[in-house]
């Protein structure tokens, strides 16, 4: 979601303040009263309350103008909403990016910020982005903003108690037990009010998507919108579809007139055959509920959706929609789309599988201590002791990555085939090659978003770039991306699901010859190289060292 990654690279930027600001205060001598530390927590909160719009206008390159100008129909729309719920108009905005979506951001009500991306406009029909819309002022008029900071605020002032009350009963000369007890609690209550908070946003989503709802009395519209925006289940933009209409007159009318919009290059095939193949109606302009039905089966069904869901702001898509279909069938209207209720099979299995695999490194760090342990190496010895944890270590990074990141095995497919794949996490992945056009960033108008989206004639995915560091991902974003956008691209990557469906890069292939590599796997291999001889090294050495001692 947009407006997630959003969040977090101001929390990151908060984080940095906050960090700071606990250093200093540790730093105070004598140690600062709890009251000031608690109030130093409530301050960063209220700052970030004060200047995230200013930071989010900063930092997203929107631009604002009068929804008129953009589209009429949406405009009256937007203004019959706002007068029918007593809503001041929020300032509307546009990001000029392919990838669809919407959010909103401000302090109350009455200076809320709207803000869409141009491939909102273009995917969704006029039903889906007024319904989109209707969501983003269910945030506006249940004020969201404030009651998120507020929630928010409690966590952080946990985590200072717990801070503190540890720093103060490590200088206490008696009583130091109790404070400490006291910081303990603290921090259980802190990782617990983190789940209720995300929990909270949850449930408020649930109530802009209520809202949506009734204020549009159309809760199948907003439903089809989360399909396309969080499956990716989407053809081409609307200037596109205009553009095919003349190349495809022929074929649209030797099967009966029906119109072969939608398709992103003519190249790809017109037929009806062929788009009906992967659940695409040409005569609808979208996918077929089981087509649609397919791609929530991993929210459903796969183990992972349930700890990705419990740490996420947003419920999982198919909640969502299992949700506004049971509000369209009280509304009298049959729900767009059937949710799958039964799994044919149990995917614990592989859930196991791939938490033993992700697992690796420490269990074979573990492994290595255990074998130095069982040649009667003691921890005086620490020098084949670390030897012995870094071969280890290495060893495991080997097994892991072999596992997630196979090479040599990169399969042409599409993104409406990739989408319904439940055996997939961000630990298990499928191989697959991507061909298609670039349409804008991973986070739409961030100037340094190192992720890209592509666009095939099935649909469109984020793809994430790695690198072995961030600065390098960085500085990807700042000064390389832009020059993807708008490419048409092959893509070799593994495609994976942690909840919503992406690719990560190993190579793209841009129309020139160019070739752009991902290093994270390679560098990673080294490092798990590195590892094993350095560790062999330490450990053989250090053993000869304490049998010649002996």
């Amino acid at each position: 979601m947009l407006f997630i990654k959003s969040l977090a690279t101001l929390v990151v930027l908060f984080g940095l303040v906050f960090a700071i600001g606990v250093a200093v205060l540790y730093t105070m001598e004598p140690p600062p009263p709890l009251w000031l530390a608690v109030a130093f927590a409530v301050l960063v909160a209220g700052l970030q309350y004060a200047i995230s719009p200013l930071i989010l206008q900063w930092i997203l390159k929107i631009r604002w103008v009068p929804l008129e100008q953009i589209d009429a129909k949406q405009a009256r729309h937007l203004q019959a909403m706002c007068e029918n719920h007593n809503i001041p108009l929020p300032r509307f905005g546009i990001i000029e990016d392919g990838n669809p979506n919407a959010f909103t951001f401000g302090h109350y009500p009455a200076n809320a910020r709207l803000v869409v991306t141009r491939g909102l406009l273009d995917i969704c029909d006029e039903q889906e982005v007024q319904a989109v819309i209707a969501h983003e002022l269910g945030h506006i008029t249940h004020w969201d903003f404030v009651v998120m900071t507020i929630a928010a605020t409690v966590p952080l002032v946990l985590y200072m108690i717990y801070r503190f009350g540890i720093h103060a009963g490590a200088r206490s000369r008696k009583g130091g037990g109790g404070v400490v007890l006291v910081a303990v609690a603290a921090f259980v209550a802190y990782i617990i009010s983190q789940y209720i908070v995300l929990g909270l946003s949850r449930l408020r989503e649930y109530y802009a998507d209520e809202f949506s709802a009734e204020a549009t009395r159309n809760p199948n519209a907003l439903a089809s919108a989360l399909v396309k925006i969080a499956y990716g289940l989407a053809r081409a933009a609307k200037e596109q579809k205009e553009e095919e209409k003349e190349k495809v007159q022929v074929s649209a009318a030797a099967a009966g007139g029906a119109q072969m919009l939608g398709i992103f290059d003519a190249k790809f095939g017109a037929s009806m055959a062929l788009a009906s193949a992967s659940g695409y109606s040409a005569a609808t302009q979208s996918y077929s509920a089981d087509a649609a039905a397919n791609a929530m089966r991993w929210d459903l069904w796969n183990p992972w959706a349930i700890i990705c869901e419990l740490s996420s702001s947003h419920p999982l898509p198919a909640k969502r929609i299992n949700a506004l279909g049971k509000l369209a069938s009280r509304m009298s209207q049959m729900p767009a789309y059937h949710i799958p209720q039964s799994a044919p099979e149990s995917y614990w299995d592989e859930f196991l599988v791939d938490a033993l695999y992700n697992s690796m490194p420490v269990i074979c760090l573990l492994a290595g201590l255990a074998v130095a342990a069982g040649l009667g190496v003691t921890v005086h010895a620490w020098v084949p002791l670390v030897g012995a944890a870094l071969w280890g270590l290495g060893l495991g990074m080997l097994i892991a990555l072999r596992f997630s990141y196979p090479l040599g095995r990169f399969v042409k497919s599409k993104v409406a085939e990739l989408v319904p794949h439940v055996k997939v996490s961000k630990i298990r992945c499928l191989p697959a090659i991507l061909q298609g056009t670039i349409i804008g960033r991973g986070i739409p108008g961030l100037y340094w978003s190192e992720d890209l989206v592509i666009q095939d004639q099935s649909g469109f995915m984020v793809m994430d770039y790695r690198q072995p560091l961030g600065i390098l991902e960085f500085l990807f974003g700042l000064f390389r991306a832009e020059k993807f956008i708008g490419q048409n691209v092959t893509v070799e990557g593994w495609y994976r699901r942690f909840p919503i469906p992406y690719l990560e890069i190993f190579k793209v292939y841009l129309p020139n010859g160019e070739v752009h590599t991902s290093h994270n796997r390679g560098f990673t291999f080294a490092g798990a190289i590195l590892c094993i001889v350095i560790g062999l090294l330490l450990f053989l050495g250090g053993l000869i060292a304490h049998a010649g001692v002996m």
